[in-house]
């Protein structure tokens, strides 16, 4: 389940968040403060607010991360496929 899945990446996000220790940290505590917005939403089963902005904070804030965090943009970038196939 789509659902099911976003919430393991979620967490898994998370996870890499704060095993990541260097880099922008401000860069960093955004990226996990829209992965809880995101998970708190989910929990209160209603529809994501501003879906199309959600998608464009999660892609603005891997930006910089891909050459020094791999597994953060590749765990991010599953988060923004599983928003695609539920819809956002």
């Amino acid at each position: 389940m789509p659902i099911e899945k976003l919430r393991e990446n979620l967490t898994r996000l998370r996870e890499e968040i704060a095993r990541a220790d260097d880099g922008d940290r401000d860069a960093l505590a955004g990226l996990e403060q829209l992965s809880r917005e995101v998970e708190r939403e989910l929990e209160q089963e209603r529809a994501l607010s501003d879906p199309a902005g959600l998608v464009q904070e999660f892609e603005r804030s891997i930006s910089g991360f891909e050459a020094s965090h791999p597994n953060l943009s590749a765990i991010v970038n599953n988060v923004l496929m599983l928003l695609g196939s539920i819809g956002v």
